[in-house]
């Protein structure tokens, strides 16, 4: 009998097991009993759908290696794309440098595949994860907030009472939150059940405030995923005024004067924060890998006809795929009236195709498949608008 055993998905009577070895790879040194779990309650629960989510790889009886595959459906305006989250990539301390991360990587991409996904998403070193077919995609926008850039709380917003949802939400608040998230152009879906998971969690802080009918909601941390106090807001939501105001009662709550805000790809709260905000920059929201382009093609087609339309090429707009083999595709984009285009992509060239984080006029400046009046008119459609919240990495 070998002395390997998996990679496999996990039994319920494995998860405690499976939990310790997280915190041993992942918090080492510090105390308390899964770690790990209790900051994202959302995604490891002791259920049996949940446990089944890992796989591990045991040498002799122990575990030496473990990931996680959560599936997700990802919105972007109105696609629905399925996708498996890659969370908790783990190697024994004592064991690095044979080869298990590799094992366990190469288990999970057939495992996704074949249970639906279209993508796969993680975060990490793109050096480490792109020869596995992982890239760089994805945008979200990092505002400072600082005491002289937001202003002080108004007399109003002084007044203001501002509640930190407890650990037993109320369902009501919850509801509310949720429908903010769904129409949030681009996401995560989020059923009502995963809210509170979410928001309730070690490290982070939920605060709402609500005034004649209008209603915000702020998501608030500290450093090395403490609570506090607060240098970070990574979600928010609701009336502009209210969500503002809200801001500036938690800015209080930082010793440095100084918030930072992750947002995504929406318009609506970039023209909100940037007024106020002392800078803001841009970045790869994460890395993401095709897993089956035909399955991917057809459930972002509607939201590429929408896209094409708003610029007079909607109902003649074609994107299709066809692969050679697991490494290259031939990207044939047709723009109507004669203008058909191929491309000769790479794997990860597809991803920056797709769901890149540079325009696509600058990433295939050069690209010989497509002009350059080509590459203006697809740069409206293309790249589409990625963004997982910060909330909901894994």
């Amino acid at each position: 009998m070998s002395d390997w055993e998996g990679p496999r998905p996990s039994r319920l009577d494995e998860f405690g097991e499976a939990m310790r070895f997280t915190d041993l790879v992942f918090r080492p040194g510090q105390k308390g009993r899964r770690i790990v779990q209790r900051q994202y309650p959302h995604a490891y629960r002791e259920e049996a759908g949940f446990a089944r989510r890992l796989l591990i790889l045991r040498h002799r009886g122990d575990i030496v290696g473990c990931v996680a595959i959560h599936p997700m459906v990802l919105r972007i305006g109105v696609a629905r794309i399925r996708a498996g989250g890659i969370g908790i990539v783990g190697t024994h301390p004592e064991r690095r440098g044979e080869g298990i991360m590799s094992r366990l990587l190469t288990a999970c991409i057939p495992r996704m595949r074949s249970s639906g996904n279209a993508i796969s998403v993680l975060g990490g070193d793109r050096q480490r994860y792109g020869r596995f077919g992982w890239e760089n995609a994805g945008v979200r926008t990092l505002y400072e907030l600082t005491t002289r850039s937001l202003g002080p709380p108004s007399a109003a917003a002084r007044g203001l009472h501002i509640q930190r949802l407890p650990r037993e939400p109320d369902v009501a608040v919850c509801r509310r939150i949720q429908r903010l998230c769904e129409a949030r152009p681009v996401g995560v879906q989020r059923s009502l059940a995963d809210i509170a998971p979410l928001l309730v969690r070690g490290g982070k802080e939920t605060w709402f405030c609500e005034a004649r009918g209008r209603f915000a909601y702020a998501v608030a941390g500290g450093e090395n995923r403490r609570n506090r106090p607060y240098t970070s807001i990574f979600e928010f939501g609701g009336d502009a005024v209210l969500s503002l105001a809200l801001l500036r009662r938690l800015l209080q709550k930082s010793d440095r004067g100084q918030l930072s805000v992750v947002a995504g790809p929406n318009g609506d709260e970039h023209a909100l924060l940037s007024p106020v905000s002392a800078s803001w920059s841009r970045m790869a929201d994460g890395m993401t890998m095709v897993l089956d382009v035909e399955r991917l093609v057809q459930q972002v087609q509607p939201e590429l006809r929408r896209r094409a339309g708003r610029f007079g090429v909607g109902g003649l707009f074609k994107l299709q795929v066809a692969c050679v083999d697991d490494t290259i595709q031939y990207v044939t984009i047709d723009l109507g009236r004669g203008r058909s285009h191929r491309l000769r992509l790479d794997q990860r060239q597809l991803v920056e195709l797709l769901f890149g984080c540079l325009p696509l006029e600058e990433r295939f400046a050069s690209h010989e498949g497509l002009s350059a009046g080509a590459r203006r008119m697809l740069s409206t459609i293309l790249p589409l608008p990625l963004y997982i919240p910060p909330l909901n990495h894994i």
